[in-house]
């Protein structure tokens, strides 16, 4: 990814900016124009290089990855935060979406930008002329790359501005303006929720169709845009295709799960050293910005520290002290004057004093840092191989395929080193009411503070339980069903300036 430096600082600026008719003809000798960037193949695939820079690039403290965290992970009830912040991701963590939020503010602009730049560069792509088979290959590949980063920005988009599929209506509930086009992108109303999806399904099955390399995965390729198809296809409850996806994923052989031994270790792998994963976005360690990284918030080494693991991921996780899922949680014990832990009854997690902040028992979670054991070093994972199992299980339980259902988290639960009567059984749901149950609980354990959970609970038509945040400074609610105007955030107040035919949300105060 050595050129991504390069492309930030010389070709974007021109698709951002563009030339006018009044410019002075003259072009420094160390610059491109766009015109030249998009008549050549080789400059495009450098510019599609540049276009997976997007999905990390910071202007100032925070990044695309970091504010996109922010708008979707806490708004889960996997975490708590023991004071009021006046950062305004605080919005999100209390449910209290507004208009003038920075965070939202700043999610929204570098997508829209990166969805501009992807679409020049599609559009130098499609121009091209007079290619040899190997060159059309070539080009192929960039625009399948191209248009799965475009399917990611717009999904990730339309779940936090809009209402998951699986509500009401999708035909007249409102996503997000829609662009495929450098041109007339000035004024753009919110398509539906519906179009929403099929534009992204579009992409997704094109970019299926297109992509015919693999250069490993902190790329795009054929199975990531399946992979995206097989969560998209669950969100859409269109159960059948997204099982057949999810599948097509497992079978390709690419991927393996992690085993038991190497597991616990799955946020120190650098993307390429892991097995697992399908696609995730590359952090160098020079890019590595402490705090202000995406776990900033999650971890006191080199973080603030500020955002703990909730009381009820860790009840659900130590049901089972044998999982080893509890490896993730870093666990701060107090110690006494010769550094030894100090024996605490009332701990039922690990039997020793933990310490506090505020009252809040300091519980981090290493998801999101210890990159090749640098700290806060991480890069986003977009796709692992146990979301394609876990997949399956949700899109089998609601087929009414228990037994099919539970086999998937068996999968999941024996690499987690559960074994006999810790894994499910049609005779053996462990006091669960039904699969479907278990199987979001099981998404709950294995992908805790990756993002999935908010998504997951509400596309479910599932209550939010926030009873357990008790701390000072908490002015949002203790549950938030899923019909709740809270879930959505509100767009931006300066893009509902400068558009008039954007419709805003509706106030979570309503």
């Amino acid at each position: 990814m050595k050129y991504i430096k390069i492309l930030i600082i010389s070709a974007l600026p021109l698709f951002l900016g563009g030339c006018t008719e009044d410019a002075v003809d003259f072009q420094p000798i160390n610059q491109i124009t766009t015109e030249q960037v998009t008549g050549s193949l080789e400059l495009l695939e450098n510019a599609v290089i540049g276009n997976y820079a997007f999905l990390s690039l910071a202007e100032g403290k925070y990044g695309y990855d970091r504010t996109r965290y922010d708008v979707t992970e806490y708004m889960s009830d996997d975490l708590i935060m023991n004071k009021w912040s006046g950062n305004h991701f605080s919005y999100s963590l209390t449910y209290q979406p507004i208009s003038a939020s920075e965070r939202s503010q700043d999610f929204w602009q570098y997508s829209y930008r990166a969805i501009y730049s992807i679409n020049v560069v599609n559009e130098g792509l499609d121009a091209l002329a007079d290619l040899s088979t190997e060159q059309i290959e070539k080009r192929d590949q960039l625009k399948g790359e191209n248009l799965f980063l475009r399917a990611m920005l717009y999904f990730d988009l339309a779940r936090v501005y809009g209402r998951p599929y699986s509500h009401d209506s999708p035909e007249t509930n409102l996503g997000v303006p829609l662009s495929d086009t450098s041109t007339d992108n000035e004024g753009l109303s919110r398509a539906s929720v519906k179009d929403t999806y099929e534009f992204i399904e579009k992409d997704l099955l094109e970019a299926v169709e297109l992509m015919n390399e693999n250069k490993g995965n902190v790329y795009a390729s054929q199975e990531a845009a399946m992979a995206a198809l097989a969560r998209l296809y669950l969100f859409m409850e269109k159960n059948g295709l997204a099982i057949d996806y999810a599948d097509d994923v497992i079978t390709s052989s690419r991927y393996q799960l992690l085993g038991s031994e190497a597991f616990p270790r799955y946020n120190r792998l650098a993307p390429e050293g892991n097995s697992e994963t399908i696609f995730a976005v590359k952090r160098l360690e020079s890019e590595n910005v402490g705090r202000y990284m995406m776990g900033g918030m999650m971890h006191g080494d080199g973080g603030y520290g500020e955002i703990m693991v909730s009381s009820t991921y860790m009840d659900l996780l130590f049901k089972n002290p044998e999982d080893l899922r509890i490896n993730f949680i870093d666990p701060q014990f107090d110690l006494d004057e010769e550094g030894n832990k100090i024996p605490d009854p009332e701990n039922t997690y690990y039997g020793y004093k933990v310490t506090e902040s505020l009252g809040v028992p300091k519980y981090w979670t290493q998801k999101l840092t210890y990159q090749n054991d640098v700290p806060m070093l991480h890069s986003p994972i977009y796709f692992r191989l146990a979301e394609m199992y876990l997949i399956k299980a949700e899109a089998y339980a609601k087929n009414g395929q228990d037994e099919e259902a539970l086999q998937m988290v068996n999968v999941i639960r024996e690499r987690a080193g559960l074994t006999g009567d810790q894994l499910f059984r049609l005779d053996n749901l462990q006091g669960y009411e039904t699969v479907l149950d278990i199987v979001l609980d099981e998404a709950r354990l294995e992908f805790a503070h990756e993002m999935h959970r908010t998504h997951d609970v509400f596309r479910n038509k599932k209550t939010m339980d926030r009873s357990y945040m008790s701390w000072q400074g908490w002015s949002g609610p203790s549950s938030i069903p899923y019909t709740s105007n809270r879930i959505l955030h509100q767009i931006p107040e300066v893009e509902m300036l400068k558009n008039d035919k954007l419709v805003q949300n509706p106030s979570f105060s309503n």
